[in-house]
Parts: C-alpha cells; sequence; structure tokens
C-alpha cells in the first residue's frame, strides 16, 4: 500500500493552471453551471437474456466458477442493470427479479430492453441516517452504506414487508433497507441554496491518498475542508470528486463525479479531512479535484450549491 499526501491547487480554467488567491476562490465556488451528477443513474436500464442453450449464471463475484453461482437465468427473462463504482469489467451487475436476488453477470449475454419503471422513493429519518444492508436483519456487520433524510433509492423488490431490495444511486450499491423510512416524496428541512459553509479557506489545502496494491484500479482521496462560518455548526457535507490524466482529460465523462458524504460535527473556523472517497481508474489519475455540494447544520438547515461549475474545483497533482 502506498500512501501520499499534497497542498491543494486552484485554477481559473483548463486552458492553463494558474494559481488563483484565496478570495477569488470563494467567489467561483458559487459560479452557476450545470451539475448533472446526481441524474446519472436516477434512471436505471432493463436488459433480455439471451443464451444459445443452456443458462446465464447469475454469479456472487466477477469470474467463471461453478462455485459463485447463486442462480440461474433463462432466455427472455428480464434482469435490470445496477451500475456499481468503477466497474466496467466483461461481468455487469444486476438485479434478477425472477430469483429476487442480485449478482454479476456476463454482459455478452444482455440485450437492451428499455427503462426501468419502478418507484424512486427517499429516505427519511429524524437522525443519523438509513443503514443500506447485504442481508435482511438489523445488524451493524450488514451494514454496506449510509443514506440520508432526501436522498433517493431506486426500488427493485417489495415482496418483503419489513426489507426492501434497493439500488442507491449515490452509492453505486443495491442492498436493502427498512421500508419504514421510506418515502414517495424527497423531505427535506429548511434549505438555504446562497451558501455552503464548508470549503477551501486556502488555495493550498491538503490532501491525502492511498492504495491496496499495485495492481489495485481504485485510489481512496480524502481532502481537508474548512467550516468557513464564524457562528454555524456543521453536522455533515457531501464532497463531489473527479480526475483528469495528464493530458487534461476527464477520465468518467463530462458529468460524471463520484461523491462521499461525510458525519462529522464542524464547529466554526475548524478544519477537518473528510472520509475517504474510492475512485477508479488509479493508474491514470494525474489530476485530482474535489468539492462541497451539500452541508447539513445543527439545525437542520440543508445548505446546498444548486449548481457547482467545474472550473470552481481544488485540484491536486497526484505523483
Amino acid at each position: 500500500m502506498r500512501s501520499d499526501y499534497a497542498k491543494g491547487k486552484a485554477r481559473p480554467g483548463r486552458a492553463g493552471r494558474t494559481w488563483i488567491s484565496v478570495l477569488l476562490l470563494a467567489a467561483i465556488l458559487i459560479l452557476a453551471f450545470p451539475q448533472k451528477a446526481e441524474a446519472i443513474y436516477t434512471t436505471l436500464d432493463t436488459y433480455t437474456v439471451k443464451v444459445e442453450s443452456g443458462y446465464l449464471a447469475l454469479r456472487n463475484g466477477k469470474a467463471f466458477k461453478k462455485e459463485n453461482e447463486i442462480g440461474k437465468l433463462y432466455t427472455g427473462e428480464t434482469v435490470v442493470a445496477c451500475p456499481t463504482n468503477g466497474d466496467e469489467s466483461e461481468y455487469c451487475y444486476v438485479y434478477a427479479p425472477s430469483l429476487h436476488k442480485h449478482g454479476y453477470v456476463n454482459a455478452s449475454y444482455l440485450r437492451y430492453k428499455g427503462k426501468y419503471t419502478g418507484d424512486t422513493m427517499y429516505a427519511k429519518v429524524k437522525t443519523g441516517y438509513l443503514a443500506l444492508r447485504k442481508g435482511k436483519a438489523f445488524k451493524t456487520e450488514n451494514e454496506i452504506g449510509k443514506i440520508y433524510t432526501g436522498e433517493s433509492v431506486i426500488v427493485l423488490d417489495k415482496s418483503d414487508s419489513e426489507y426492501w431490495t434497493v439500488y442507491a444511486p449515490k452509492l453505486y450499491k443495491t442492498g436493502y433497507v427498512n421500508c419504514a423510512y421510506l418515502y414517495e416524496e424527497p423531505t427535506r428541512t429548511k434549505v438555504d441554496q446562497t451558501h455552503v459553509p464548508m470549503g477551501f479557506t486556502s488555495a493550498t489545502s491538503n490532501a491525502r491518498w492511498y492504495w491496496d496494491s499495485d495492481s489495485s484500479d481504485i485510489l481512496y482521496v480524502r481532502m481537508q475542508f474548512t467550516n468557513t462560518s464564524s457562528y454555524e455548526t456543521v453536522e455533515d457535507f457531501e464532497v463531489y470528486v473527479y480526475a483528469e490524466d495528464s493530458m487534461g482529460r476527464r477520465l468518467y465523462g463530462d458529468t460524471t463525479v463520484y461523491t462521499g458524504t461525510t458525519c462529522k460535527t464542524v464547529r466554526p473556523g475548524e478544519t477537518v479531512y473528510c472520509d475517504y472517497i474510492g475512485i477508479p481508474k488509479r493508474k491514470q489519475i494525474k489530476f485530482l479535484y474535489a468539492a462541497v455540494k451539500r452541508a447539513t447544520l445543527s439545525d437542520g438547515t440543508v445548505c446546498e450549491h444548486e449548481f457547482v461549475d467545474w472550473d470552481s474545483f481544488n485540484y491536486w497533482i497526484v505523483e
């Protein structure tokens, strides 16, 4: 495993990577540019299975092994594709309604059918988060993700009276949630879109990153952010991250970002690191970018940038 840290740098545009002042950085963080990241997987695609003979195996791993088969899918059956974070292999993660299971299938045997028409619902909890789980039970060890009030999920299966199968777009994960905390309309406390107090107070904010091994494709990153308010306390904040290669080309498409929500009490003027966020294509990453999209204050107010200008993100050089 390798670990590094670097001072952040900010830039005014793609044409040049020029240093900019702290005041200019604060100003451009509120410029308007359509932010499409949250809408990437607000709908899912369905596919029809097509095999010449036999069946298409549903697997619990991305490998052709008899022992990882968890179900059989036959020609004509429908599956729902559930994109995973950085998954670009020959195997596609899907939900199989006929089996009430989710897992990997060889994408070569899928034919596009159309958009998935299941319900989109929203989490609502009094405090904390709604746990996304790998099993239908209230156990700490089966938590695989955190869904916060107002965040959406796409419902895949309602057959269980307590735990529904859902896809969580912000987490790029499929799992189970307690349906008692899902609602048809998004629920938020009062929203203030005039400012987001978590940001950069310096054009040289620190960042840290590591990877598990030289063969790993995932780079885990976290950055420093400061509560710039003089009186408001932040309870959680959401970070947007994307990357470019050495030629300045975005690695995940022009509208794709990776997100992570950090639950920390950040007092006025305090600087903290966000939680680590995993992003793919590690070996191609040269420039790393980050900005805060949303912050929840201690009084329940959700401060959120309606738009985030791509060119206002702080950036770091990964070496």
